[in-house]
Formats: C-alpha cells, structure tokens, sequence
C-alpha cells in the first residue's frame, strides 16, 4: 500500500488503502487512563498489604514474570477501568469501515484478553506472556503479522517510538506530537488529559483540611490566645493536613476501581485516571513522613497522637471501611483525635465534657454521611454498596442512631455548661445556653434535609458551603466569646 501511495495513486486509493490496514491500539495509557501494572500492584496491595514485602523479590523474575506474578494474585474488573472515550469512538469507526482492529499491550495477557471479551471490539490480542511485549519486541510481532508499514498504531509514550516507526499511521493520544527519526510526527487522537500537578494537588483534598481546624478547639475551649499557643495549633493543622492528604491518596488509590462505578467518585483524579498510580503512590508516603518529621521535630507527644491518627487512617482504607457500623465509629475517633492532637501541640488537656461532646457529634456526621450514600444509592436503584457493608435497608436504623448520637452531644453540652470547668472559665455562663436551641436547631435541620436527599455525602463540606449553617456557627462563637467577656 505504501508503495502505490509514492507511485502517485488516488486520493480515492489512498483512503481505501487506510482503510484496508488493520488498527492496532496500545492499552496501558492509550486505550485507558491508566496502566495495568499499577492496577494490579494496587489490587495486589489492597488484599495482601501484609505481603507488600514480596513484590521487590518477584522484580527478579523480570519483567514478563513478574507481570504474570501479579496477575495470579488478583482478579481485574474490566468494567471498572478508565477508558479513553475518543480512542473507543476511533475504533468504532475503524470497525464500521471495516478493518481489523488488534489490541497489542504490554499487560498481562490474561487482563487483556479479559479486557477485549468485555469491550467486544478487538478482532485479535497480542499481550505479554514469557516476553515482555512492548517497544521492539512489539514492533517485530506487528512487522511479521502485517508488514512494515502495514497498520496504523495508536500509543502514548516513547515506549512506542520503535513501533511507530515501522507503522504506516503513527497516532499519539499526548497532545505534544512525537518526532519520529525518519522525519514523521505522531498525529492525535484520544480525549484531554490534564496535567498530573493539578490533578495531585485535586487528590489531596485540601478543601477537607477544614476539617483538621479542629486542633484548634483545646485552645479556644482553654482561653489561650498567645502566639506561642497559636504557633503550636498552626503546626498540628499542618501536620494532620499532610498526613490527612497521605491518607486520602492511598485511600483513593485502593479504592480506585469502586469509585470508577461510583456516580460522583468517578471524576475523582485517581479513578478517572488523570493522576498516574505511580505518582500517588509515591506521594502519599512522602506526605506522611512530612507530617512525621515535622511533629517529632516539635514535640513527642503531637508525634505519638499523629501516629495513632495515621495507623488509624491506614487501617480504615486497607479493612476497617468495609465493616459494618466499625467504618462510622473510626471516623468519628479520628475526628476527636484532631482535637486530641491541638491539645497534645498546645499542651492543654481537652476536658472530658469536650471529647465526649466532640465524639457524639461527629458520630452523628459520620452517620449522616452513610445515611446519605445510602439514600443516593437507592435513589439510582441500587441495593448495595461496592466495596462497603451496608445495603440500602440499612438506611433507617443508620438514621436512627445518627439523629439520637445528635442529640446525645446536645445532652452532654448542656451538662457541660452547667459543670465547674465552665463556672471557672467564663463571667456569664448563662449565655452558653443560648448555644442550646441552636444546636437542636442546626442538627435538626441537617437530618431533615438528609432525608430529604439534599445533604451531599460530606456533611462536613456541606457545612462549609450552606449559608445557614455558618450563619448558626458564628451566633454560637458570638455567645461563647460574650459569656467569657
């Protein structure tokens, strides 16, 4: 076919001569937003943490085998894979013209032989199995098959370079083209990618920060406003912000294939594919040994608090999210941790009335969030949470122990107020209890709009964003600061 093209042929007989060459698409970041490896390390990760000691040994069987490795420790869900739209729709059309179409991957040939019967385009599969298939070993295999010159590939990476050469139509999903040694340059195809800065700093939530505010409690409960105080909060905040962050990557990177199916948490970086595995993997340790060394740096007993709350955190993502009723709890430990943590930085002990309140509350919060995945997920017709224990009748008896934990940490701040750490610190302790009716008010109002399916699966960032909430938040600091004045 090439050789007619330099002859002088048609426009006519170019275009059926492209159309006769078969198409051969590239996988791991091509055909998905993803690479397989990765996926597989993660899966792998998330079923035999305990055994993360083995994956440097199998390095050793090399490439192809340590692949195969991997794939005969974990199952692979094709449906729950980012896959690029633009390159399924360019393959859509290749089949409509009727050409081949060959999925050629350096994958483990068992996930991309899963991954082509579950899409049902691909006419043949070439994948690893004793030799890694990838750059010029999959080049020799498509040369033999089809000829020099005789497909059009689709990749991304320099990997490729050596396979594109021997094509005839070089295609990168990257948007900056490749430059090829015979003088050629990639063309484009395949939808935006987005840079993975952006997309890092997106996966660690730095809006849920707010939360980690919480350190800041013991001092404004205790009265110390100096600078040092201030100083040694700010440094607990930054300190459970970085590990927060760890956290909520490795969280995310586990849990990558349920949020694909997820109807919000497929946009999530990792899930949609826009950060790399490899990068948040990487991150989520430095983030945590930040967090370390910075509150070791400043005092052992803030070391000792972040330490439980990471373990916490890590155990949450790898077992404790997937027991029921066990979930709820830990998150609300580790929302008293916080406050735990401002005490252990400023050194003032938060009083028992303090945690127990702290405690109920955010237990409440922790139900409303579940009672609220729990009420989207009926409302798409669903009975099950992937990757949870719960099912859709779990939803009232969750709304029932959520709306009494409520007002629960209603009951123990009245004691509260009325206990001899109060008398002792504020003037007018009277006024703490206009904090009450609206503190009914507030928890009330959330619960209903819960039921109503108006709360996102978040209430504390639902908070931070509902107007009436904050306006509730700043009468009751306006009553606490009047009753000390």
């Amino acid at each position: 076919m090439h050789e007619q093209r330099v002859d002088g042929g048609t426009k006519e007989g170019t275009k059926a001569g492209a159309n006769m060459r078969p198409l051969v698409i590239d996988l791991d970041g091509t055909l998905i937003h993803s690479d397989l490896l990765w996926e597989s390390i993660v899966l792998f990760l998330k079923k035999h943490f305990l055994r993360a000691w083995q994956l440097p040994l199998w390095l050793f069987l090399g490439k192809a085998g340590f692949k195969d490795k991997i794939a005969s420790q974990v199952e692979l869900d094709p449906a729950a894979l980012p896959y690029d739209k633009v390159v399924l729709a360019l393959i859509a059309t290749a089949r409509a013209e009727g050409r081949r179409v060959i999925l050629a991957t350096g994958a483990q040939r068992r996930f991309a032989e899963q991954i082509a019967a579950h899409l049902g385009l691909f006419d043949q599969v070439l994948a690893t199995d004793s030799v890694n298939f990838t750059s010029h070993n999959k080049a020799r295999e498509l040369c033999a098959l089809f000829g020099e010159r005789g497909y059009d590939y689709v990749g991304n990476s320099r990997a490729d370079l050596a396979v594109w050469l021997s094509c005839e139509g070089a295609i990168s999903v990257t948007h900056k083209p490749f430059q090829l040694s015979d003088g050629r340059a990639t063309s484009h195809s395949g939808s935006v990618r987005g840079g993975a800065l952006k997309a890092l700093v997106k996966a660690m939530r730095p809006r849920q920060w707010l939360k980690n505010l919480l350190v800041f409690v013991p001092m404004l409960a205790g009265h110390e406003f100096d600078l040092w105080t201030f100083n040694a909060a700010l440094v607990a905040f930054i300190g459970f912000s970085l590990c927060a962050s760890s956290a909520y990557l490795l969280n995310d990177a586990l849990d990558a294939q349920d949020d694909r199916v997820h109807p919000t948490k497929h946009k999530r970086p990792i899930a949609s594919g826009a950060l790399p595995l490899p990068l948040a993997l990487i991150s989520s340790p430095l983030l945590a040994l930040a967090a370390i060394g910075l509150c070791a740096w400043f005092s052992p007993l803030l070391l000792l608090v972040v330490l439980i709350y990471f373990a916490s955190t890590v155990a949450y993502s790898l077992v404790l999210k997937r027991l029921l009723m066990v979930d709820i709890v830990t998150l609300a430990i580790l929302y008293t941790l916080r406050v735990l943590g401002g005490g252990a930085a400023t050194m003032i002990a938060p009083s028992f009335w303090l945690l127990a309140f702290s405690f109920f509350i955010f237990l409440s919060l922790a139900l409303l969030k579940r009672h609220s995945e729990l009420f989207n997920l009926q409302r798409d017709g669903k009975e099950k949470t992937r990757g949870r224990g719960y099912t859709t009748a779990d939803r009232m008896p969750i709304a029932i122990m959520g709306v009494n934990t409520a007002f629960v940490s209603v009951l123990v701040f009245m004691l509260y107020f009325n206990s001899s750490n109060v008398l002792e610190q504020y003037r007018t302790p009277e006024l703490l209890g206009g904090i009450l009716p609206l503190l009914v008010f507030w928890l009330g109002r959330l619960w209903v709009l819960a039921f109503r399916g108006e709360v996102n699966e978040d209430p504390v960032l639902y908070v931070s964003k509902d107007k009436v909430s904050l306006v509730v938040v700043a009468l009751c600091l306006l009553l606490a600061t009047l009753a000390s004045l």
